[in-house]
């Protein structure tokens, strides 16, 4: 079963970074590999937390598959998680976590988790050699695109290692 866990500081602050991972309908204008999403139902849960389901496309060459997932927002947390919803789809297995921290100097340590199984023998042998180079490519699309709308905060060389460990 592939599972990633994946730390980046990005020079953006941590609200503007959940704001844009949130923003799951603008995925195919900048992630590659992400053709297609579409929102079923949305609900506010509170004041400060929402949930939507959303079906997602993925093309990686040859391989087009979409699933659902149930996408789960905590703004006082500054967290987003994604699981596989509802039973169709390639997917077996979707458990993606998101935590925005906040660092010393108003830069973002974005901490990601991914947990993913598919259903079909080749797919999930192909995404296990692959896993690490999607997750740096989806990672670095985030990062662009945040360098694009959003104000750089912090020091370029912030050594944020040991806040982050602490």
């Amino acid at each position: 079963m592939p599972k990633v866990h994946l730390q980046r500081r990005m020079r953006h602050a941590p609200k503007d970074m959940l704001s844009l991972v949130s923003n799951v309908e603008s995925y195919p204008e900048f992630i590659g590999l992400i053709s297609a999403v579409r929102i079923l139902s949305r609900k506010q849960i509170s004041d400060t937390r929402e949930e939507f389901i959303a079906d997602v496309g993925i093309q990686y060459k040859f391989v087009s598959e979409t699933f659902r997932s149930q996408v789960t927002i905590d703004h006082t947390l500054n967290t987003l998680s994604i699981e596989r919803s509802g039973h169709g789809g390639a997917v077996r297995v979707l458990e993606n976590d998101w935590k925005f921290i906040e660092l010393k100097d108003g830069s973002t340590l974005v901490d990601f988790k991914l947990n993913v199984r598919l259903k079909a023998m080749p797919l999930e042998f192909l995404i296990k050699q692959k896993i690490n180079k999607a997750t740096r490519h989806i990672m670095n699309a985030f990062e662009d695109q945040a360098a694009k709308i959003f104000t750089e905060i912090g020091d370029k060389e912030y050594d944020y290692m040991s806040e982050a460990q602490s």
